[in-house]
């Protein structure tokens, strides 16, 4: 009728009451359609249709979007095998099975009754608070058979350790006293690997006590250690299951602690790390009887005397800022007692004592199983050494080099590379190196070199930066360096 009178505004507002009224009749959509067109709505018009045919043929839609959907919109519960579908699960992170609970009831309820899915848990990922009723949701679901345990926040661990009696891998955070971690560590007796991070604070005393009850452990590792003078931890406990020991002392009161008692207990040790530590007797112990299969040595800031030459089975030595071992060898009364062809990877970091001499005996006499060398700030090795330790063969088939420090020269760095076929990785940071160098080193025919650090070059210009970057492809970690004057400003990313 409003139509036919001309008052197409009243038309409209007929047609948008009738499209409120009856959303499952047509009529009001064409009609409003109809009045917005005669308007000049073109593109309003357009939208009401196609609202109108969502909601008439909605359900017409879905049911046929869904039998003619590909096959991969189909659930994969109800196409694959459960046993297959529990397979590719378990790739999984734990984060993710968590994220698969919210797809759907049936996905819930089958993760649920899959306690292997929730064997491991692991909250490093976590940025909410974990609540103690989440906790003990996912050890429902495993049925208590966690068997590994991760997380960076402070849980009720003597709860946790109480239900999971098959727990066997603990890291944890922060945020426990000394007593709480020796209670609930020692009803884990399954325990085989322990780590505690930085952030987890631990005094000397109480790692003693925590080796001495789990005598299950392969593995311990301990990164932020108290040690007191007045408390001597006693190392008692059975400790021969010991095959990997990390125990880094960042606060000693000044007073180092002994390791010859604990160096005792851990004849069957691999890999050995200590930071912060002192010895009276040398290490290995003179009686032979411990440490006889040691492969990994680390030590920083260690002041006592060791001969790792003396270890038939040693291929990792890592030592950090331990002049007195540096004396130890140029001091040794039988150097030739020392010799060995075993060692692959060699780091000495600011070796103030290290000679060429030293060198040659660590290494021994076969450079073809030296895979990775590291020399930074050793103020003994001169250019005559570096000329001389290349000219040797020493680096020949070294994979991962470091000779940080101001010795290296560009003539050196192109004797290198004319060496060091088989170079993949090489530090020569804080060295007086031009372009000249770092092109001889990724120019080089058969150049096999992927990362290059020179961090604090000053003398190597941008050219030199973009050509190993992005002509060869390196992977190029430089430092920030600045020119003022009439010079042109360069900024190293």
């Amino acid at each position: 009728t409003y139509e036919k009178l001309g008052d197409l505004h009243a038309a409209l507002k007929d047609g948008r009451r009738m499209i409120s009224g009856y959303k499952t009749n047509c009529a009001g959509y064409l009609r409003t359609g109809k009045i917005l067109q005669l308007l000049d709505k073109d593109s309003v018009a357009l939208g009401i249709y196609k609202y109108g045919l969502r909601k008439l043929l909605r359900d017409i839609h879905d049911s046929l979007n869904q039998k003619c959907g590909p096959d991969r919109a189909k659930d994969p519960l109800t196409v694959l095998p459960l046993e297959i579908a529990q397979i590719i699960m378990s790739f999984l992170d734990f984060r993710h099975i968590v994220s698969l609970t919210r797809v759907s009831t049936s996905w819930r309820d089958y993760l649920k009754s899959t306690p292997r899915l929730w064997a491991n848990l692991d909250f490093s990922k976590a940025k909410a608070n974990i609540s103690r009723s989440a906790v003990q949701k996912y050890i429902l679901f495993s049925g208590r058979t966690v068997a590994r345990l991760t997380t960076q926040q402070s849980i009720n661990l003597q709860h946790v350790v109480t239900q999971c009696k098959n727990l066997e891998h603990l890291q944890i955070g922060g945020g426990y006293s000394n007593a709480s971690l020796i209670k609930a560590i020692s009803i884990a007796r399954n325990l085989t690997c322990l780590l505690l991070p930085s952030r987890c604070e631990t005094s000397l005393d109480c790692i003693s006590q925590i080796l001495g009850v789990c005598t299950n452990l392969a593995r311990a590792e301990f990164h932020s250690v108290t040690s007191t003078p007045s408390i001597v931890p006693k190392w008692q406990g059975d400790m021969s299951r010991l095959r990997t020991l990390v125990v880094k002392i960042t606060s000693d009161q000044g007073s180092k602690p002994l390791f010859d008692l604990l160096m005792l207990k851990i004849p069957e040790i691999r890999e050995l790390s200590l930071a912060g530590w002192k010895s009276r007797t040398t290490i290995p112990p003179a009686s032979g009887l411990a440490m006889t299969r040691l492969v990994k040595l680390q030590l920083s800031d260690f002041k006592g005397d060791v001969s790792p030459l003396a270890l038939p089975s040693l291929r990792i030595l890592d030592l950090d800022t331990c002049m007195n071992i540096m004396h130890a060898f140029s001091n040794h009364a039988n150097q030739s007692d020392l010799r060995t062809d075993g060692i692959s990877e060699l780091s000495l970091s600011c070796a103030s004592a290290l000679d060429l001499h030293c060198l040659v005996w660590l290494v021994g006499p076969n450079f073809d199983g030296l895979k990775k060398l590291h020399l930074p700030q050793c103020i003994e090795i001169t250019d005559t050494c570096l000329r001389t330790i290349i000219s040797m063969g020493i680096i020949d088939h070294v994979v991962d080099l470091d000779l940080s420090g101001p010795r290296l020269t560009d003539h050196l760095v192109q004797l290198l590379a004319f060496r060091a076929f088989r170079l993949e990785r090489i530090k020569v940071a804080s060295t007086p190196i031009t372009g000249v160098g770092v092109k001889a080193l990724v120019t080089k025919p058969g150049s096999k070199l992927q990362y290059l650090d020179i961090t604090d070059c000053s003398h190597v210009s941008s050219d030199a930066i973009a050509f190993a970057r992005h002509l060869k492809g390196l992977t190029l970690k430089c430092g920030q360096e600045k020119f003022y004057g009439k010079k042109k400003k360069v900024r190293y990313e």
